[in-house]
């Protein structure tokens, strides 16, 4: 004790006993390797955001991000414009392929804003009336076409759908302690075959081959029977095989034109390169933003992103969306709305998608490593669009590892996953074959910034009274169990369905 500088231990108050021995009520670390300052870094670091997207921001040359997709193009194959467009594409027509979703609830009935400021009644209720508004707009604006025939057809599909049932616990995910992200956690670069993890050379004990067609869906439920997760399928079109092959192609082609720096090409996901485009915060931004490219990389992403198959790509996963998960695609619907209605410089990528930002996977072998996207919203759903020619037997399955599942992935069709606390990946390609991928998603600093009144958190926390900064802790603290809240569970979803079939 008499090594510690005076200072200290006039701080704590040592004391002696009769016999010359010094106390105190704090207790003193031995071990060697216990280190403070590690610790406090690990913590702070579940609490930091995702930075921006794979590719945003990594070239020198940056343009502004008012220039919009265009629908110029008449088949996937045609090549970048020559001139960028200057207003935004038209919303694509209504398709028929499409699985169509029921009514979807009112955002309003539920209390999903974490936090109500204002002491009276009165001011509460004024602000029940706003959020009711904006949840009518958002429902009108940002959802699906919900014309009666496609909720019929969506409906059938809801009672023909197969149901996986997995053994998961919600007590164990990797959420921070705000409830708008994951916590982050180590990366494993390493690919595994599907013989490494199914089979009789299996190196990974527990994992289970689901051999699905790429086409039926399948509802992937927890023993609370909510459904977490979804095979969506694809388009019932028979045009979609070719528009989906036209795709892939073209993302090929656009990879042969475009430079890729290193952290866009080797990066935590895999090595492949990888581009982001559309809203993202988080990572030190003070706002959302459009993410920026150089010239080169911005032209092709334009032009990717207003390709009228990229389009059904989108329209078909909101739809598929709204159909599983009506509570948590109003909730997604809402957010976007005020979102966008904040900041009108903000471009949306689709029309009636909830999801601001969506990332193409180049290749031209998109194998990934087993990761988690941890700063999307943990309760939220990706979608992921598989895309290539390759044979989906042999590779390209995504495995789902905490659901100890390898899935049949077949190029041309769409998965929903939690992708901020599910670990996936996909399993090696055969030689000379090639896959890309498109996934949509929304940031989990979006909803907060939506939640915090469109401030940064030192602003909107130093806004509160004492008994609201409370109750905004407690509302963290119970975001994640009602954003689980927020996912059907299959036996509604059924009973929904008939409902709109009698």
């Amino acid at each position: 004790m008499d090594a510690l500088p005076s200072w200290i231990q006039d701080f704590v108050r040592f004391r002696k006993t009769r016999s010359g021995a010094t106390f105190s009520n704090l207790y003193t670390i031995t071990d060697t390797s216990f280190d403070l300052d590690q610790l406090l870094k690990n913590a702070a670091a579940d609490e930091e955001d995702d930075p921006d997207p794979t590719g945003a921001d990594a070239d020198e040359d940056w343009v502004d991000e008012e220039i919009a997709p265009s629908t110029a193009d008449s088949s996937p194959l045609s090549s970048p414009p020559a001139s960028e467009p200057g207003s935004r594409a038209p919303s694509p027509p209504p398709l028929s392929h499409h699985i169509p979703t029921p009514d979807l609830p009112n955002a309003a009935t539920r209390d999903i804003r974490p936090t109500i400021v204002g002491k009276k009644r009165a001011k509460k209720e004024r602000a029940r009336e706003r959020r009711a508004k904006k949840a009518a707009r958002a429902k009108e604006e940002w959802g699906p076409p919900a014309a009666k025939g496609r909720r019929r057809r969506g409906a059938k599909r809801i009672l023909e759908a197969q149901q996986q049932d997995v053994d998961i616990s919600w007590d164990d995910m990797p959420v921070n302690a705000t409830g708008y992200g994951g916590k982050r956690g180590e990366n494993e670069r390493k690919l595994y075959s599907v013989e490494d993890l199914v089979g009789p050379e299996a190196k990974v004990p527990g994992m289970t081959l689901y051999d699905w067609d790429g086409r039926e869906p399948t509802g992937i439920a927890a023993p609370d029977g909510r459904v977490f997760a979804v095979l969506a399928g694809q388009p019932d079109d028979a045009s979609w095989t070719g528009a989906h092959q036209n795709l892939a192609d073209e993302i090929r082609k656009c990879e042969s034109h475009v430079n890729f720096p290193a952290q866009a090409s080797d990066h935590r996901r895999g090595r492949f390169g990888a581009q982001a485009y559309g809203v993202s915060h988080g990572g030190g931004q003070t706002e959302p933003a459009n993410l920026k490219h150089g010239k080169a990389m911005h032209r092709v992403l334009v032009h990717l992103i207003g390709l009228t198959s990229m389009m059904r790509i989108a329209l078909f996963a909101s739809s598929v969306f709204a159909c599983w998960a009506p509570l948590l695609f109003a909730y997604y619907a809402e957010h976007m709305a005020i979102l966008f209605a904040n900041d009108p410089t903000l471009v949306r990528n689709f029309a009636r998608s909830v999801w601001a930002c969506i990332t193409i996977n180049f290749g031209p072998r998109t194998v990934t490593f087993k990761h988690r996207d941890f700063g999307n919203l943990p309760f939220g759903w990706c979608a992921v669009t598989a895309l290539g020619r390759f044979d989906p037997q042999r590779g390209g399955h995504i495995v789902l590892w905490e659901c100890k599942l390898v899935i049949r992935f077949p190029p041309g069709s769409t998965v929903l996953i939690p992708s901020a606390i599910i670990h996936h990946s996909n399993t090696r390609l055969q030689r000379g074959e090639q896959r890309f991928s498109v996934t949509q998603y929304t940031a989990g600093a979006l909803f907060r910034w939506v939640d915090h009144h469109c401030k940064l958190d030192a602003a909107y926390y130093g806004s509160l009274s004492a008994k609201e900064k409370a109750r905004a802790h407690a509302a963290n603290a119970r975001r994640w169990k009602e954003g689980v809240e927020l996912w059907s569970k299959i036996s509604d979803l059924r009973k929904s369905a008939a409902e709109v079939l009698e």
